[in-house]
């Protein structure tokens, strides 16, 4: 069924750049000038996580434009990029959909996406058949990379490097007094998956885990989950959500008026946003997250934090400094390829050695992945809500300030 679905793809591009030839239209070629190339971009564009979606594009958009203006794909001609969007609207199936779409009809090279693991599993799965490359965005679970597909690659830390580098970094930075926990996480596979991995690991934290809640990302009340929550009275709160659920959660505890010593967001789409900040102001104060965020010891990702500000009026969150990077990453296959198909450039990505761009906190060395398409070299850090701005604060090489404790 794949050989068949490929020989007919395969025959599809033939026929098209065989009339597009007669044409006179631009279509990339085999070390030939090209007008553009294609690459396709599935995030939640509506819906309850359409601010973290269109952030994602935001980026991307930022990394084709910048490619473009420094020539192009110049071993392809100076071939031009063009972002092609897919709504997947938050759910799984719309999402497959969308990348049928963007390889069948808009005729994309790759495929990048898409916020939600449970959206890339299955548009990732499309890439595979049409044989093109899929670069995750965002999207952290570990099973992902382990469906022993061609086609796959991910720059970002997966959910269980999440889990052990939150329990690592929390056993380097607590008080004394922080003796007890509770996990609180939404139950889609991302949530899931990284609360397991926090349990795994949570002997390298010295924290005692009182209890573990699971609740709907789309819920529209944790009444009962909060009431659960101050049963165990916990000294940490540990939290795994998107952002629109994180909101609900503590402006619940906030009705509650319930306190912690520590609250800590691991792989959190709220906790390092402005957004949030602005949302909840003093009531969060000294929240951490521990995320990747965008490294403010480098000029370049400066660079990047102050364009992004110039055109979209808001500041660069750290889920969309990976959505950049996804961009820039294909860019380099393309070059290294020198053609758009795509065994060519699943190959050259395979062999790719990205230099590190520095626009990462904490991440040290270059992106080079592995056999299953993890980027080896992806790390984390601890990011703090201090004075109602974001600072990474641990590891001590990338932090723009010490951590802050409650008193």
């Amino acid at each position: 069924m794949k050989k068949n679905f490929k020989r007919v793809l395969a025959v599809s591009l033939a026929a098209a750049l065989f009339t597009a030839s007669f044409a006179g239209c631009g279509s990339a070629t085999e070390g030939g000038s090209s007008a553009e190339i294609k690459i396709g971009s599935i995030h939640p564009l509506t819906g309850g996580m359409a601010y973290e979606g269109q952030a994602l594009v935001n980026a991307q958009q930022l990394a084709i434009d910048e490619i473009n203006e420094a020539g192009g794909i110049k071993s392809m001609g100076g071939a031009k990029l063009v972002l092609v969007t897919g709504d997947s609207q938050g759910a799984a199936d719309t999402g497959a959909s969308e990348a049928q779409r963007l390889i069948e009809k808009e005729g994309v090279v790759a495929l990048t996406g898409a916020y939600q693991s449970s959206v890339v599993e299955t548009t990732s799965q499309e890439a595979e058949k049409a044989g093109i490359p899929y670069v995750v965005s965002v999207g952290a679970t570990v099973s992902l990379a382990e469906r022993g597909f061609e086609t796959f690659f991910r720059v970002q830390p997966n959910s269980e490097m999440f889990g052990l580098r939150a329990m690592e970094m929390m056993g380097q930075v607590r008080k004394d007094d922080w003796k007890t926990c509770a996990i609180i996480h939404e139950d889609s596979v991302m949530g899931t998956s990284t609360a397991d991995y926090i349990t795994k690991y949570m002997d390298q934290s010295g924290l005692e885990l009182l209890g573990n809640i699971a609740y709907s990302a789309s819920a529209t009340t944790l009444d009962s989950e909060v009431t659960s929550l101050a049963g165990l009275n916990p000294d940490v709160l540990i939290c795994v959500g998107y952002y629109s659920d994180t909101s609900l959660l503590f402006r619940t505890v906030n009705e509650r008026d319930m306190k912690f010593k520590c609250v800590l967001g691991v792989s959190n789409g709220a906790i390092s946003d402005e957004k949030f900040v602005a949302e909840f102001g003093d009531s969060v104060e000294n929240f951490i997250n521990c995320n990747y965020s965008i490294n403010t010891n480098s000029e370049k990702a400066q660079a990047l934090a102050a364009k992004y500000k110039e055109k979209y009026g808001a500041e660069i969150i750290n889920h969309a400094v990976f959505a950049y990077e996804s961009i820039k990453v294909i860019a380099a296959g393309l070059e290294a390829a020198g053609s758009k198909d795509g065994s060519k450039l699943c190959k050259a990505l395979k062999e790719l050695v990205y230099p590190n761009s520095e626009m990462v906190a904490a991440m040290t060395g270059d992106i080079v992945f592995n056999e299953i398409g993890e980027n080896v070299n992806a790390s984390l850090c601890l990011i703090q809500i201090q004075d109602g701005t974001n600072k990474v604060v641990f590891p001590t090489e990338f932090a723009e300030s010490e951590i802050r404790y409650n008193d």
